[in-house]
């Protein structure tokens, strides 16, 4: 009554090992691999981390964030849908309606299947007391404008 469901796409980033350090000031997306996730569906390991994408698409206004949580049936397979980002900022998908980035990473000591169009993730809407100045998509140095797939980190873009 109080969150909407939303499901898994079909593309992921799946974080390699890369042997060295790596430094977010720098643009470090070569630790990623796109894999698109098969019919039979993507094994998640034990510590594996991915950024995925909801087939979901959102566009809020200056009016509304959203909080995003993962749905509990996921969390008791030791699924994580996201490390620290939850919160959808007003004015996100304002100037075209934009997929979610989903920072997935398993604590389960088993391997989990993950399938594209799972209900994964569960979406909370907030009305704000008042409209944000400035929107998300319009504001200077939002580097997540417009998504379709999901987003390598841009902390080098600060």
């Amino acid at each position: 009554p109080d969150s909407i469901d939303i499901r898994l796409g079909n593309e992921l980033l799946v974080a390699k090992k890369v042997g060295r350090v790596l430094d977010p000031v720098k643009k470090e997306n070569e630790f990623f691999e796109k894999v698109e996730i098969p019919d039979e569906g993507f094994v998640l390991k034990n510590g594996m981390f991915v950024l995925g994408s909801t087939v979901e698409k959102i566009g809020l206004s200056e009016s509304i964030a959203a909080q995003i949580e993962g749905r509990s049936s996921i969390g008791r397979y030791g699924i994580v849908v996201h490390m620290t980002a939850g919160i959808i900022h007003a004015g996100f998908g304002a100037k075209t309606p934009s997929t979610l980035t989903l920072e997935i990473s398993s604590v389960n000591p088993n391997d989990v299947l993950l399938r594209k169009g799972m209900k994964i993730a569960q979406l909370s809407f907030f009305k704000l007391d008042r409209r944000a100045s400035m929107g998300y998509d319009f504001k200077q140095g939002s580097k997540y404008v417009s998504q379709t797939a999901p987003q390598a980190p841009k902390i080098y873009m600060d």
